[in-house]
């Protein structure tokens, strides 16, 4: 896994919260529900999309975001919502 930083960006119209652990062409995916993980050709996990995710909610719960971040050791983690940086 690239040692970059996840991007996490929330998309209001659509109401997609993006995790891209790191840069890649997907070429392969797992479906569960509103959940979609993306796989590059080496089978690592780039991005994770949650649909029908509520931009009310994601602004609730931005705590338990960073909490998720801290404890899998993710430091500086970006979060984007809609060309809007939290940091």
């Amino acid at each position: 896994m690239s040692k970059k930083n996840p991007k996490i960006s929330y998309d209001k119209e659509s109401e997609v919260l993006s995790i891209e652990m790191k840069r890649g062409k997907s070429v392969d995916s797992d479906i569960a529900g509103n959940v979609v993980i993306d796989y590059d050709k080496k089978g690592e996990a780039i991005r994770v999309n949650l649909y029908n995710f509520s931009f009310t909610m994601f602004r609730e719960n931005m705590k338990t975001l960073k909490g998720f971040t801290r404890s899998f050791n993710i430091k500086n983690a970006r979060f984007l919502t809609h060309k809007k940086e939290w940091a």
